[in-house]
C-alpha cells in the first residue's frame, strides 16, 4: 500500500511540474478540419416524450444567435453537425472557418416594430413562417419560421502561442475549446472563456483523468483521456438565458494528441470559438450517447457531442503520464443527466 501512495504522488509531482506552454499542437494546420456530430435517435426522443417531455423540446441543437442586432433562437431536431477548418496561418494567428449545419429546425426572432424580418436561412428552404402574438404594446413583433434546413457560418482567429480566441474585430473569448497542448495542463483558476460584455469569465475547476478507452465516431481515444473541469457564476443575460447558481462546463481530449474529442460533456456548450462567432450559449445532444448514458448506462463515450470525423494527421507520440481517477466518470455521468434537466428548463423559460 505504501509503495502505491508513493508512486501515486510521483505521478502527481510529474504531472504538476509540467511546462506550461498552451502553443498550438503539430498537427495543427491550415486546411485541418474537425468535425463534431449530434446526431437524432428515436429511442432517445421515445424515452423522453414517455416522462413528459413535449417533443418539440427534444432536440439536438439548441442555439442563441446574435446577427444583424437580432437574437435567435435556434432549434434543430434532425442531426446537426459542427465542423471546424483552419483556413489561413499568417503572423501568428490562424483563421478558423465555422460551419453549422441543421435539418428540420424552427428559428424564434423577435423584431423592433417598424424593421423588415433579416433572413439568416435561404429562402427556398422555409416551409412556413408564424407571427408569435405578443400581449400588450411591446414595441415588438416575434416570428418562428420552419426550415427544412439551416447553415451558421462564420469566421474567426485563435493565436498559436497561447490558443486565444479571436473574434475578427479583435475581441478576446477565451481560450480555443479545439485542443489543449499536450505539454502543458491547464491550472486551477486558469481563465478559460471571457464575455467581456457580460464581464464575465469562467475558470479552469481541475483536470481529472479515465484510464479506459472513450469512443467517439472516428474512433477510440485512450487511455488515458483527459476532462477538463471549468465553473463561472451565474451566466445571466436577461430574458434570454439566466443561470441562478454557478454555471458549470467541461470538455474531453485526448492528453497525447490534444485533440478535443468533445467540446462538451454536459450537453450546455458555452465555448469561446462559437461566442467569437455570434454563439455565446448552445446546447447540443447526441441522442444516440444519450439514450446510451440514460438508459444503457454507457458511460464509455466522449461526451454529448463527439468527434465525428478530422483530417489531422496524428503521431505517435509519448503520452502524459497522469494519476489515476476512479470516480470522476460516474459523477460526470451523474452530471451528465442534471445538466439534461437544466437545458430542458431553460427552453421552457424561455418560451
Amino acid at each position: 500500500m505504501e509503495k502505491y501512495h508513493l508512486w501515486t504522488l510521483v505521478m502527481v509531482i510529474f504531472l504538476f511540474t509540467l511546462p506550461i506552454s498552451t502553443a498550438a499542437p503539430y498537427w495543427v494546420k491550415p486546411g485541418v478540419y474537425i468535425e463534431y456530430t449530434a446526431t437524432r435517435y428515436d429511442p432517445y426522443i421515445e424515452s423522453q416524450v414517455s416522462q413528459g417531455i413535449r417533443p418539440e423540446l427534444v432536440t439536438t441543437a439548441s442555439i442563441l444567435y446574435f446577427r444583424n442586432g437580432a437574437i435567435y433562437w435556434v432549434d434543430c431536431h434532425n442531426d446537426t453537425t459542427i465542423k471546424f477548418k483552419i483556413l489561413e496561418e499568417k503572423e501568428g494567428y490562424l483563421t478558423v472557418g465555422v460551419r453549422i449545419d441543421m435539418s428540420n429546425v424552427t428559428v424564434k426572432v423577435s423584431v423592433p416594430s417598424g424593421e423588415n424580418l433579416s433572413p439568416i436561412w435561404e429562402q427556398n428552404e422555409v416551409i412556413k413562417v408564424e407571427t408569435i402574438p405578443i400581449p400588450g404594446n411591446s414595441g415588438t413583433r416575434e416570428y418562428k419560421v420552419y426550415l427544412r434546413s439551416l447553415r451558421i457560418e462564420g469566421v474567426y482567429r485563435i493565436r498559436e502561442s497561447d490558443g486565444a480566441v479571436f473574434s475578427l474585430n479583435g475581441t478576446y473569448y477565451g481560450h480555443t475549446f479545439l485542443w489543449i497542448d499536450p505539454n502543458s495542463i491547464p491550472r486551477e483558476n486558469e481563465t478559460f472563456v471571457v464575455f467581456p460584455t457580460l464581464n464575465w469569465t469562467m475558470k479552469v475547476e481541475k483536470v481529472s483523468v479515465r484510464d479506459k478507452p472513450t469512443k467517439t465516431y472516428y474512433g477510440k481515444f485512450g487511455p488515458p483521456v483527459a476532462t477538463l473541469s471549468l465553473l463561472g457564476p451565474p451566466l445571466v443575460m436577461k430574458g434570454i438565458v439566466e443561470f441562478t447558481t454557478q454555471t458549470p462546463e467541461s470538455l474531453r481530449y485526448d492528453p497525447s494528441t490534444g485533440m478535443v474529442i468533445s467540446p462538451t460533456t454536459m450537453s450546455i456548450l458555452i465555448s469561446p470559438d462559437l461566442a467569437a462567432i455570434g454563439i455565446p450559449f448552445a446546447s447540443f445532444t447526441d441522442e444516440r450517447v444519450a439514450y446510451n448514458l440514460e438508459v444503457k448506462k454507457d458511460i464509455s463515450w466522449a461526451g454529448l457531442l463527439p468527434l465525428h470525423d478530422t483530417n489531422a494527421e496524428f503521431q505517435e507520440v509519448q503520452k502524459v503520464p497522469f494519476s489515476k481517477a476512479r470516480t470522476v466518470w460516474e459523477y460526470l455521468f451523474l452530471g451528465s443527466l442534471a445538466m439534461l434537466g437544466a437545458v430542458l428548463s431553460v427552453r421552457v423559460l424561455r418560451r
